[in-house]
């Protein structure tokens, strides 16, 4: 496998769960890299903001959950995916990723859910930003896997 994304979803519970997450992350980077060292594996994580999020799972129906500044408590959970470093090399640490992106949405549940786009959610500055994940899946696949061609001129 050359290009290989996990997803990875954070619906409640964030301070635990980022934390779950992110080993999932590493250990799914590990696995993708010891078995090809120049794959590129990358991650997606989808968090979400709504602080009325009700798991559709009959054991949780009608569960109390206590309220939490949720902006406060998701942009701490974007900044958690925001600052591990991030593998250029096959010759770089197994455990880290080559691409990450963070996606906010606002889903209680019930409804359809909303994209975030206004902060927490990462912005087009960011690196977690999802078109620049795109691109440098895009970048570093085209660096690793398609030979330049040969100038005969």
């Amino acid at each position: 496998m050359l290009v290989s994304v996990e997803s990875k979803t954070i619906m409640a519970a964030h301070g635990k769960t980022r934390k779950n997450r992110f080993g999932d992350l590493i250990a799914y980077s590990n696995h993708m890299h010891n078995h090809r060292r120049d794959c590129i594996a990358a991650g997606l994580v989808v968090i979400n903001l709504s602080p009325t999020y009700e798991n559709p799972d009959p054991f949780a129906k009608g569960l109390r959950r206590p309220k939490f500044d949720m902006l406060k408590v998701v942009a701490d959970t974007v900044r958690v995916f925001a600052t591990p470093p991030l593998r250029t090399s096959p010759d770089e640490p197994s455990d880290q990723l080559e691409a990450l992106a963070v996606i906010v949405v606002d889903y209680d549940g019930r409804k359809v859910s909303k994209l975030v786009v206004e902060p927490p959610a990462p912005q087009p500055q960011q690196p977690i930003y999802y078109t620049n994940f795109i691109k440098r899946i895009a970048d570093l696949y085209k660096a690793r896997f398609i030979q330049p061609t040969m100038r005969t001129d």
